[in-house]
């Protein structure tokens, strides 16, 4: 009975012992929880970006190391671009030429208009000129008739005054001659129209001097009396001017001709501004080869894709590549971010867009983030409830903080402590 008791006695107090020693421990684990769930902590965290040609090809010059510091669209490194460049000058000799027909089909146009125009001047010269030689020709047939009528009828008073109308009409129609030829040499000097136009209205002057010298002679024989002769040279000007009255009205064909020259330089006209149109389309496609050429060119050139840090580097100068190859893997330095892990606890009243308070744990800095996102973490993130009456499961939150600006010590990978919600 004796041992009995001191066996009792000590397990009773190795069971007071190790309760005590489990309570204290859970309450040092529960302090410690405690402070984790206020202030917990997370990583600077960065993307890693690939650098990659567009293109495959041989690299010819790398132009960064390991560890450099670059800009987004900085020039990193170069492929081997020879017959890229020989395709660049081909389509850049393209565009001249097209260019040159562009500049030909212009001048071929405004030759053909000038042409168009001259032969609408003419038309309207021709046609002016034929209908006054007609007229011309008819008035020197009448007075030609009524010269032999005179002179066949004799001489009267009523005939010498008739003759001296008739000469002051050939006179107006000399004139009228004379005018139209000067006309004609003013417009042959400014190639409107041709020496053969001068040449008809020349016949023309000189049928109404011929006409007009009858006249005078007339008159004369009127004042005189008529010869035999006279009334022979009287009949055969007559004839004379019916022959030109004839040759005249035939003239009138020549309006058509100059219409017909006209309706040519039109078509010659449209068929220009047609080759300007084509021209202007081929400078087009050579326009748009050479930027296709040009495209491809400035693929040979491998760029920053973002800030950042240049971490490694996979290829070689005067290695061949294919197009996606990773050359350069860059640490983008634009966009930084933390991750904090947090039971639902401790994030009521936390949204997207707050701005929270941290501490870099390697320097003691202060800087300030903005909550981007607020998600449910994965299981292994729950804590479980126990046996004890009244607990529940404990979810945590995953939330994402976009880090607004750092300062030059901090760097990827480095500690942040959680601090807490601010304000503004």
């Amino acid at each position: 009975m004796r041992f009995i008791r001191p066996m009792v006695y000590s397990a009773m107090a190795i069971i007071i012992g190790t309760s005590a020693f489990l309570l204290t421990t859970k309450q040092a684990t529960s302090q410690t929880d405690v402070v984790n769930q206020l202030h917990p902590t997370a990583y600077i965290e960065s993307n890693e970006v690939s650098a990659s040609f567009k293109v495959g090809g041989r690299v010819t010059e790398i132009l960064v190391k390991e560890g450099d510091v670059v800009k987004k669209g900085q020039v990193l490194a170069h492929l081997q671009s020879t017959e890229i460049e020989a395709k660049v000058e081909q389509a850049k000799a393209a565009v001249a030429l097209a260019k040159g027909k562009i500049a030909e089909a212009q001048g071929a146009t405004a030759t053909a208009q000038a042409k168009k125009q001259q032969g609408i001047a003419g038309v309207n010269v021709t046609a002016d000129t034929a209908e006054q030689q007609v007229e011309q020709a008819k008035a020197a047939v009448s007075a030609a008739q009524a010269k032999v009528d005179g002179l066949h009828n004799g001489a009267r008073p009523e005939e010498k005054k008739q003759a001296e109308i008739q000469f002051q009409a050939a006179s107006e129609v000399y004139t009228i001659a004379e005018q139209n030829l000067n006309r004609m040499k003013a417009m042959l000097e400014q190639g409107l129209v041709a020496q053969a136009d001068v040449d008809k209205v020349k016949v023309s002057f000189e049928e109404a001097k011929t006409k007009r010298d009858l006249a005078q002679q007339q008159l004369n024989m009127a004042n005189q009396g008529p010869r035999e002769e006279e009334i022979r040279g009287a009949e055969a000007l007559l004839a004379q001017a019916q022959a030109s009255l004839k040759l005249a009205e035939a003239n009138r064909g020549n309006v058509q001709v100059r219409q017909g020259d006209v309706a040519a330089a039109t078509a010659a006209v449209q068929q220009a501004q047609g080759a300007i149109q084509s021209a202007q389309s081929g400078e087009q496609q050579a326009k748009a080869a050479q930027l296709e050429a040009e495209t491809y060119l400035s693929y040979t050139e491998l760029v920053a894709p973002t800030d950042g840090v240049i971490l490694s580097q996979s290829a070689q100068v005067g290695e061949l590549v294919g197009s996606g190859f990773p050359v350069l893997s860059v640490e983008s330095t634009e966009k930084r971010w933390a991750k904090f892990y947090l039971p639902e606890t401790s994030i009521a009243g936390l949204k997207v867009g707050n701005n929270i308070s941290m501490t870099m744990l390697s320097t003691g800095e202060k800087i300030v983030g903005t909550v981007k996102t607020v998600a449910a973490a994965p299981d292994f993130a729950i804590k479980k409830a126990t046996q004890t009456s009244g607990e529940t499961d404990i979810r945590s939150f995953g939330i994402k903080i976009e880090l607004n600006t750092l300062p030059n010590t901090a760097t990827t990978g480095m500690t942040l402590q959680w601090n807490g919600k601010t304000e503004g």
